[in-house]
């Protein structure tokens, strides 16, 4: 049917009225023409009304399917102008309905993606307006930063040099990327800024910010590294090219004097034999080269095969080794002869702190799912400076306790006791003696977890 025979329906009705006025004039009078036409336009105007009603009908079920309620949909009754009319419009909402719903699922999609990168993503308008910013972007901008849309970036972060970058496209309408450190975070980031277009031809810019802090930190560890131990080597290397050129200068002549010499260089050779030793096996505690024997251990015959092991060499120095495990200590989960090597440094530390005498007390005792060993000297102490960086490679509290050594037996100690799934700590006070504590988990507690990861 037509989009025009609502129409001719219409007219034909009143052709009809007309004809049937004259029929009813030529048959009766005047008066029945009266009465019949009457009727006809009381039967008209209930027809236009009754349409009018239907079209607002239909037209507020329009608007109430655009603006409100998604879900509403017009009744197809009434004429068929209107009922097809009726079903085209729902048709029609079905359609708009159906790709919101995808248009909305795709944003949710988007925004998921945003939200779990690692990168932080921030897009910035030619006015350095942010427009987004994701929440990794947000954390990478400060701890305390508050970001809402319309926000500057030159007031989330006081960096005058992100800034600069963030509006470089709208300056150049060029690409550009540098690695900026973000004080207020502490943290290092790389930062690429790209310009991609609007709409209205306007520059934005799309910012990718890429956390580089721990990349950094292991460039800057690798040169003080390089830089420490060239400087460690340096000393005993000079000692024995010294010795070796008074040698072959004729202070070999003499016997006594030769020994001498030759004894220095035994001792620096030695030296050097046993610092670059230290460095190989930190390297392979670090990258993880390092495979463990690991088996049960009983805490009382470990402690006192230490005790008794360093019990000459204390004897000789006038110092005393107790040891004292506490009732009910379970076994721990260890390879035997990584874990000495950390008992071996503590103790030997605390001899060497000690020249003059005094007392070193190892104890063990539960705690929790774990045991705890403690290294306890009555020597002189660590300054309260020292405390956060007496683990570091090469670093030493004082000559009294690194003499001879390369400073790096406390940063192995610490490696081990990592990949055993333990802790060592220490506290210390100047004149009151230093302990270090080492906290391993029980026999039991590691076969648990161990057992749970492979599960």
């Amino acid at each position: 049917m037509s989009s025009w025979s609502l129409r001719w329906r219409i007219l034909a009705e009143v052709l009809l009225l007309v004809a049937a006025t004259t029929i009813a004039a030529t048959l009766f009078d005047v008066a029945g023409a009266v009465v019949v036409g009457s009727l006809g336009a009381i039967a008209g105007a209930i027809r236009a009304r009754l349409l009018s009603s239907q079209f607002n009908r239909m037209t507020e079920g329009v608007l109430r399917t655009a603006s409100v309620d998604r879900s509403h949909r017009i009744n197809p009754e009434g004429p068929a102008e209107l009922s097809r009319m009726a079903r085209a419009v729902n048709r029609l909402a079905d359609r708009l309905v159906a790709a919101m719903r995808s248009t909305d699922e795709e944003r949710e999609r988007l925004e998921l993606i945003l939200e779990s990168m690692a990168e932080g993503v921030l897009l910035v308008d030619d006015e350095g307006i942010v427009e987004f910013a994701n929440p990794t972007a947000v954390a990478l901008l400060g701890p305390d930063v508050v970001y809402s849309p319309g926000a500057r970036l030159i007031s989330l972060n006081n960096n005058y040099e992100l800034n600069e970058l963030a509006t470089l496209p709208a300056r150049t309408g060029e690409s550009g990327n540098s690695q900026i450190e973000i004080r207020d975070s502490g943290r290092t980031v790389q930062a690429n800024a790209s310009p991609p277009r609007d709409r209205d031809n306007r520059t934005k810019t799309v910012l990718i910010l890429t956390d580089i802090t721990a990349v950094k930190q292991v460039e800057t560890t690798r040169r003080e590294f390089v830089s420490n131990a060239s400087h460690e080597l340096r000393t005993p290397i000079a000692a024995i090219k010294a010795s070796a050129e008074t040698l072959q200068r004729g202070a070999g002549e003499d016997s006594e004097t030769r020994n001498d010499f030759l004894e220095r260089i035994l001792e620096d050779s030695s030296r050097v034999e046993r610092m670059v030793g230290e460095m190989l096996e930190l390297s392979r505690l670090e990258s993880g080269q390092t495979p463990l024997n690991l088996q049960s251990v009983e805490p009382e015959h470990f402690v006192r095969k230490v005790r008794d092991r360093f019990k000459p060499l204390a004897a000789r120095s006038g110092i005393t080794i107790s040891a004292e495990i506490a009732e009910g200590t379970p076994n721990f989960s260890a390879d035997t002869e990584r874990f000495e090597q950390v008992f071996s440094n503590l103790i030997a530390n605390a001899i060497a702190a000690m020249p003059g005498g005094g007392e070193i007390e190892l104890s063990a005792a539960p705690d929790d799912e774990h045991v705890r060993f403690t290294v306890k000297d009555n020597g002189p102490g660590i300054q309260p400076a020292h405390l956060p960086h007496i683990f570091e490679r090469f670093y030493k509290v004082d000559s009294s306790r690194s003499e001879g050594g390369s400073g790096l037996g406390l940063a192995i100690a610490r490696h081990i006791v990592q990949i055993h799934s333990g802790e060592i700590s220490v506290e210390s006070a100047v004149g009151r003696g230093t302990s270090f504590s080492v906290l391993v988990p029980v026999a039991e507690a590691l076969e648990t977890a161990e057992a749970g990861e492979s599960g």
